[in-house]
């Protein structure tokens, strides 16, 4: 059983009001609301929960959950906007008021053996095993804010602004986090010089540096309390300890950029250039060493900063009156290090990505961090595998130590159309060039011997593997060069961490091709009256191939969900499934 249900009411109200010319004062109030329920429940003859179950003789489980959600916002806005000087100058100025609030309740129980075989409900467990818990929770942020304006002859723009932020999940003395920004943009094709060159459509620069502060979730400080179990009752914290040091996260970012269209607008490109700055980074569930007490915490982790840059160029290649060919190119990269992390700590690393060996999304001083790390091969000064003189198989290091990096060198995208009249081909594939891949799927394969490769490799009688001896002669000038045959039928033998990250892995996806019949408009309008506005007539594929040199399945693999957040788990291809090939015949009416 898994089954919810949520019910939803939103709502927004506002009230604006002109107290003298040029100025404003604006009021918007929003109210979110919603109630859900989630029931799930395992039937008694399911056997996964027999052989998972400390019970061997497991009779099914229930449980439900209800949530409320709570969420109004408030934002109250005074502006002032007004031309001068022959309307050659602008001026706005804006301060506002805003308040956040988020708030949860949660009602949940959990039961099992059921008295009867084939109902679920937390009436048909056995009372002694059902468990009930309430849990409330609630975030309150307020907030001032302010921006001026300048700008002239609609060409030049500069504008500051600043937010102050007091947070409810933040210790007292840390809860008020400033944090500004400035603007500043030209728009160079306005200028006379400029003006009279005829393939020059538009030209504007931009540049922005800005810092944004971020709170921390609710629970934060001190996480929730749970019974002690003790005679006398009382309540202590479970796995998770407190923090009433913690400080707001805060990102200070710098940009550049310049945007341009020529002949006509047939090119149109726009280039931008970042940098940021991430300074005392909240991390939520940090593994604590167990001397602490305390298994998790909620920290103030690290440093680091992020730098790159991305393109974009459209060109219409061919346009006529009833032709026209465009293609879209778009290209990034993305470079990162840390630079901090607490004293003592040499790795952070995210534990739900913990599930191919010993490979982690694990990040290190001075690295990026879209590193993977693992127990690397251990080797002699000149970077030889040191061989196990008794076994004859290479030795592995006890420590972590990067093994690759998943952010490609770059990453890019193409799309293409062609028109004809009414009828529109298009196609878009997406891709990355030089990343790097764990192959967990294949691993997995030769650790139980469902693979091809790990029936060869038993059947592939004696191996000697590369490297040299640990006998004490591995750093001289003349290492024992290893010579041990392994008889690999007898000798299982999968691989270590340093084997299954594949470098520079590049690929092509077609994400999309569509083919459109877009019917007149006239005849529309002549056949249904003018009741139908637009409809068009389509068939598509996605998804159709992908050209890559990578060896496993899902080049695009990803072991974590997008609502983990973070550097997620791209680039792990742990039991992923490709997308799959999907086709599409649609209709589109617009009335």
């Amino acid at each position: 059983l898994n089954y919810d249900v949520t019910d939803r009411f939103i709502s927004a109200f506002s009230l604006n009001f002109t107290p003298i010319e040029h100025a404003y004062v604006r009021a918007q109030f929003g109210w979110d609301v919603s109630t859900s329920s989630f029931e799930s429940g395992t039937h008694p003859y399911y056997r996964a929960a027999n052989i998972d179950s400390d019970d061997s003789a497991n009779s099914g489980s229930y449980n439900i959950a209800k949530y409320n959600t709570n969420d109004p916002t408030l934002n109250v806005l005074a502006g002032y906007n007004n031309n001068f000087f022959n309307d050659k100058f602008n001026f706005g100025v804006q301060v506002g008021y805003h308040q956040l609030e988020n708030g949860v309740t949660s009602l949940a129980s959990y039961g099992s053996n059921f008295k009867v075989i084939d109902f679920y409900s937390i009436n048909n467990c056995t009372e002694s095993t059902v468990v009930s818990k309430k849990r409330a929770t609630k975030r309150r942020i307020q907030a001032i804010s302010g921006q001026a304006e300048f700008g002239y002859n609609n060409m030049a723009y500069l504008t500051f602004r600043f937010r102050n932020d007091w947070s409810s999940t933040l210790p007292k003395d840390n809860r008020s986090f400033f944090y500004p920004a400035v603007e500043a943009s030209m728009v160079l094709s306005e200028l006379k010089p400029l003006k009279q060159l005829s393939w020059l459509n538009y030209l504007k620069v931009r540049g922005a540096v800005a810092q944004v502060g971020k709170d921390a979730p609710a629970l934060s400080i001190d996480p929730e309390l749970e019974p002690t179990g003790l005679t006398g009752g009382g309540y202590k914290y479970g796995f998770t300890g407190p923090n009433r040091s913690l400080k707001p996260e805060m990102t200070t970012s710098y940009e550049i950029g310049v945007e341009t269209r020529l002949w006509n607008d047939r090119i149109n490109a726009d280039f931008t250039w970042f940098r940021t700055h991430c300074a005392d980074q909240i991390v939520t569930g940090f593994r604590m060493s167990y001397a602490t007490g305390f298994i998790l915490n909620n920290m103030n982790v690290g440093t680091f900063n992020t730098w790159g840059w991305e393109g974009h160029i459209d060109v219409d290649v061919l346009r006529t009156a009833d032709l026209r060919w465009n293609v879209g190119l778009n290209i990034s990269h993305t470079g990162s290090e840390v630079v901090k992390l607490p004293e003592n700590l040499t790795e952070y690393y995210n534990a739900y990505t913990w599930n191919s060996g010993n490979i982690r999304n694990g990040v290190m001083l001075h690295s990026p961090i879209t590193t993977v790390t693992g127990l690397a091969y251990e080797r002699n000064d000149k970077g030889q595998v040191l061989i196990d003189p008794t076994s004859g198989l290479p030795r592995v290091s006890s420590k972590w130590s990067i093994l690759g990096n998943r952010e490609p060198k770059l990453r890019f995208g193409l799309t293409t159309s062609l028109s004809y009249k009414e009828f529109r081909l298009s196609a878009m594939f997406q891709g990355r060039y030089h990343a790097d891949v764990v192959n967990g799927t294949m691993r997995e394969m030769m650790q139980r011997g469902l693979s091809q490769e790990s029936v060869d490799l038993r059947q592939s009688g004696t191996y000697i593997f590369n490297g040299v001896l640990y006998d004490g002669k591995e750093n001289t000038d003349n290492p024992t060069i290893n010579t041990i045959a392994v008889d690999m039928s007898k000798t299982p033998y999968f691989g270590n961490d340093e084997d299954w990250v594949q470098h520079r892995i590049n690929y092509i996806r077609c994400q999309e091709l569509r083919l459109a019949y877009i019917v007149p408009t006239a005849w529309l309008k002549r056949v249904t009256g003018g009741v139908v506005q637009n409809a068009s007539l389509y068939v598509s594929g996605n998804d159709l191939f992908t050209i890559t040199n990578y060896t496993g399945i899902d080049v695009a693999g990803n072991t974590m969900s997008a609502a983990a957040g973070g550097t997620g788990g791209e680039g792990y291809d742990n039991w992923s499934l490709p997308n799959p090939r999907t086709y599409s015949f649609g209709l589109s009416v617009t009335f």
